[in-house]
């Protein structure tokens, strides 16, 4: 089966092939009503295919994410987790004058001393 695969078992398969067998009939039925034989004959297209193949026909409707751009600064994109403990900050070349700033009153307050 596919990736798109939405029926896993014979039995749901099978289901498939019994609803599409009534929806042509259904068709058949009210063959002058182009309005409704339509509809019903897509639905029996989509019901037989996913009955054989095991293809959803959800999966028309689902979005594949989208790659995000290159930004056009070509910074490279910042994923890892954020913290604000200063206490986990690297040691920066100017760590004197960073030493000498007042200590923040709390861990998630921001240090703007720091670079």
């Amino acid at each position: 089966m596919s990736g798109g695969a939405c029926a896993t078992t014979p039995g749901e398969r099978i289901g498939r092939g019994v609803v599409a067998i009534i929806t042509a009939a259904f068709a058949i039925n009210v063959w002058p009503n182009l309005w409704c034989v339509i509809p019903a004959g897509l639905c029996t297209l989509c019901l037989a295919v996913g009955a054989i193949t095991g293809w959803c026909p959800t999966s028309l409707f689902q979005r594949t994410p989208a790659e995000p751009e290159p930004n056009g600064l070509g910074i490279p994109e910042a994923r890892g987790l954020l913290t604000f403990d200063p206490t986990d900050a690297p040691a920066s070349p100017d760590a004197s004058a960073a030493a000498d700033a007042p200590a923040p009153s709390s861990p998630h307050e921001i240090d703007r001393t720091r670079g």
